[in-house]
Formats: C-alpha cells, structure tokens, sequence
C-alpha cells in the first residue's frame, strides 16, 4: 500500500508516481438503497463521484440488490474503472472496520490480478466514517498490494 496527497478527481496527483496502464478509482459507499432502486450516495466522495458520473447510484443499486454490499466494479471508461469500496452498511453508521478490512482483501485480490492496473481510493472510513487513519491504516496496510494508493485529501 501506497499513501500519497492529492485529489482523487485530479491525475496531476499521480504525476509525482510511477505511470501505470490502468486506473481503478474506489468509492467509498455504504449498503442502503432507495425505493427507487439507486444506492444512497448523498455525502462525502460519493456525493463527489455522482456529479460528475450520475448513472453512479443507479449502477450501484442494481449490484447492492444482486450480490449484496460487496466491493463492484461500476464502470469503465477506457482503462480508467470506477469500483464501490464499502465502508459502512447504513449511511448513517459508522463505518465498519470488519467491513472495510473485508473491502480490502477483495481490493487486494483485484490488484493481484491486474498488476498494471494503480487502484486508488482515499482514507476508508475516516471522513463521515469517524474512524481514525491510524486505526484503519494499521488493519488494512497488511493487505493491500502496492498497486493500491490511499489518497489523503486532508492535507491536499
């Protein structure tokens, strides 16, 4: 695992690293959906995410109701991919670090299989998640590989 500051929107952030042939952004989500059928991204990086890709909570909510609150790709744009990383099960939780270490091992058994591929997604759980950087850093740097970049928007 990689940490680096930046903005997750910004690919100057990655100027400073190594170039890979592949870009996987992680959404940090949770597992509620609306009568509509959409996920609930309405806070935090996935309100971010949804303006600027809004078929995001659609997409979202048919994998939510297919396989459950798991990790998902949900769209692809040439070699650059936008994942779910889910932290929480109800938005208005805490987040889970059961959840989010198990985010991770599926994350890292991504990253085993696309090695070119630079996985990134920013602290999980410690913005609206209220769990500290520390506490998460030490339970889920043990599992990701080192094509997975936590970014901290904090300091940006």
């Amino acid at each position: 695992m990689l940490e680096i500051t930046g903005n997750i929107f910004d690919q100057d952030s990655w100027s400073q690293q190594p170039q890979t042939k592949e870009l996987a952004l992680c959404i940090t989500t949770n597992g509620i959906i609306k009568t509509n059928g959409d996920a609930v991204m309405g806070a935090g990086i996935a309100k971010a995410f949804t303006l600027v890709h809004p078929q995001l909570p659609k997409i979202l909510g048919q994998k939510l109701t297919e396989s459950g609150n798991q990790v998902h790709y949900l769209l692809s744009m040439g070699n650059a991919h936008i994942l779910s990383f889910p932290t929480k099960h109800h938005w208005r939780d805490r987040s889970s670090l059961t959840l989010i270490t198990n985010s991770a091992r599926t994350l890292a058994e991504l990253a085993n299989l696309k090695p070119d591929c630079t996985f990134v997604l920013t602290r999980p759980g410690c913005g609206l998640g209220g769990l500290s950087w520390s506490m998460v850093r030490d339970a889920i740097s043990p599992i990701l590989l080192n094509n997975c970049w936590v970014i901290d928007i904090n300091n940006a």
